[in-house]
C-alpha cells in the first residue's frame, strides 16, 4: 500500500510540473463532459416530464385532415364515432395559436365554458361566467409579459381584421406553469368569433377509450368510418416527443462539434505517443530500477486524477446548470420556438445510467490513449529512450 501511495504522490508531483499544459487539457475536457452531461441530463428530464404530463391525456384525439393539413373536424363526427364499441365519450375541443405583436409570442387561445375542478383551483382570482362576455384567464408567463392583473385588458386582432377587448378575470398559479403558461382560456362563442370559426366545427375531438387494449381497433374503426379523420393515440404522441427531444439533442451536441473535435484531437496526440520529455522520464524511471508495472501504475494515476476531477467537475457543473438553474444555456434549443418558456423544477430521473452513459464516452477513452503509449514506451530499452 505504501508502494501504491508513493507512485500517486509521484504522479501528482509530476502533474504539477506541467501545469500549463495540464490546465489547458483540463479546460477542454471539463466543458467536453459538462457540455455532454447537461444535454442528457435536460432532455431526459423533459423526457420525464412529458411523459408525467401525458399520463393524464385522452386515450385518442381525433383531427380531421384536409388537403393533408390539420382542418376543422365537423360536430357531427361525435355521434358518429360515440356510436363505435368501446367508445365512453366524445367531447370536442376548440383551441388555437395567436401571435402576440407587443411580446412576438405565440399565445394558446382555448374556448371553455366549462373548466374542470381540478383546473378551476389553480386560478389566481375567478373564472369567468357564460354570461360574461369577452371574460377570459390567462396564463402566468402571459401576465408577465403584458404586467396584467385581475380586471386589466387584453387587446386582440381577431381573424376577421376586427379588434377585440378581452378583460383578465383570473390568472392560473405558477404552479400549473408546464400547463398553463401560455394559455388564454375565453368562452367558446367568443373564440369562435376572434378565429372567425364556424359554429358547426371544433378543433380536435377528445376521445376516451376505458380499455387500453382496444384503442388500436377503435382508431382503425374510426378511419373506416370517417376516411378524413386522423386519429392520434396518447402513444404516438409521446414516441413523437421522445424522437423530437432526442434528435434536439443531436443538435445540440453537434453544435457543440468543434469542442468534441478538439478533445477527440487530444485523445488521438496522447495516443500517437508521449513527449521527448515524458520518454525521457519514463527511461530515467527504468534506468534507475523501476518496472513495466510502477510506469504503467504512474500513468495510470496521471490520467485517472485529471480524467476524474474533469468527470466529477463537470457532471456536478452539469447537474447544477440543469436541476437548479434550469439549463439556461439549453433550453432555448430543447424546448421549442416559444418565447413564453414555462418556469419549472426539472426532476433528476435515470441520472445514474446517464452518468455511467458519460463516464464511458469520456473517462475510459483518455485513459486509454494515456496507458497505451506508455506502455509502449516502457517497453523499449532506456537507453534507446533516452536519445529518442
Amino acid at each position: 500500500m505504501n508502494r501504491h501511495l508513493k507512485i500517486l504522490e509521484f504522479a501528482l508531483s509530476t502533474l504539477m510540473r506541467h501545469k500549463i499544459k495540464n490546465l489547458a487539457v483540463v479546460l477542454v475536457y471539463t466543458f467536453v463532459v459538462f457540455t455532454l452531461a447537461s444535454v442528457l441530463f435536460f432532455s431526459q428530464a423533459l423526457k420525464k416530464e412529458a411523459t408525467l404530463l401525458f399520463d393524464q391525456t385522452p386515450e385518442l384525439i381525433v383531427q380531421r385532415v384536409t388537403a393533408g393539413r390539420h382542418g376543422w373536424i365537423p360536430l357531427e363526427y361525435c355521434r358518429a364515432i360515440e356510436k363505435i364499441r368501446g367508445v365512453k365519450s366524445v367531447t370536442p375541443r376548440f383551441w388555437g395559436y395567436y401571435y402576440d405583436p407587443p411580446t412576438r409570442a405565440n399565445y394558446t387561445f382555448m374556448g371553455a365554458d366549462v373548466l374542470p375542478s381540478e383546473v378551476r383551483s389553480m386560478v389566481r382570482g375567478r373564472f369567468f361566467t357564460p354570461a360574461e362576455s369577452w371574460g377570459c384567464v390567462i396564463g402566468q408567463g402571459i401576465a408577465d409579459a403584458r404586467l396584467l392583473e385581475p380586471d386589466d385588458i387584453i387587446p386582440v386582432r381577431g381573424g376577421d381584421g376586427r379588434l377585440y377587448v378581452l378583460r383578465v378575470k383570473g390568472i392560473f398559479q405558477s404552479s400549473s406553469q408546464l400547463l398553463t403558461n401560455d394559455l388564454v382560456v375565453m368562452a367558446v362563442a367568443d373564440w369562435r368569433k376572434i378565429f372567425n370559426i364556424p359554429a358547426g366545427a371544433a378543433t380536435d375531438l377528445v376521445t376516451r377509450i376505458p380499455n387500453t387494449r382496444e384503442i388500436d381497433t377503435v382508431a382503425r374503426k374510426i378511419q373506416e368510418r370517417l376516411p378524413d379523420a386522423r386519429p392520434i393515440s396518447r402513444e404516438q404522441i409521446l414516441k413523437t416527443y421522445d424522437a423530437l427531444f432526442d434528435w434536439r439533442s443531436g443538435v445540440m451536441i453537434t453544435a457543440f462539434a468543434g469542442c468534441l473535435a478538439a478533445f477527440a484531437i487530444l485523445a488521438f496526440d496522447r495516443a500517437a505517443g508521449l513527449s521527448a520529455d515524458e520518454r525521457r522520464t519514463v527511461g530515467i524511471l527504468k534506468a534507475v530500477g523501476w518496472e513495466v508495472s510502477h510506469i504503467l501504475e504512474l500513468k495510470f494515476w496521471e490520467g485517472f486524477c485529471i480524467s476524474m476531477l474533469c468527470f466529477l467537475t463537470g457532471v456536478i457543473a452539469a447537474h447544477v446548470h440543469v436541476f437548479y438553474f434550469g439549463g439556461t444555456v439549453f433550453a432555448p434549443m430543447l424546448k421549442g420556438w416559444s418565447v413564453l418558456f414555462p418556469r419549472f423544477q426539472l426532476t433528476p430521473h435515470a441520472e445514474v445510467f446517464l452518468i455511467v452513459v458519460v463516464w464511458f464516452l469520456s473517462v475510459l477513452p483518455y485513459m486509454l490513449a494515456t496507458i497505451i503509449p506508455s506502455w509502449k514506451t516502457a517497453i523499449t530499452d532506456p537507453d534507446l529512450v533516452m536519445r529518442g
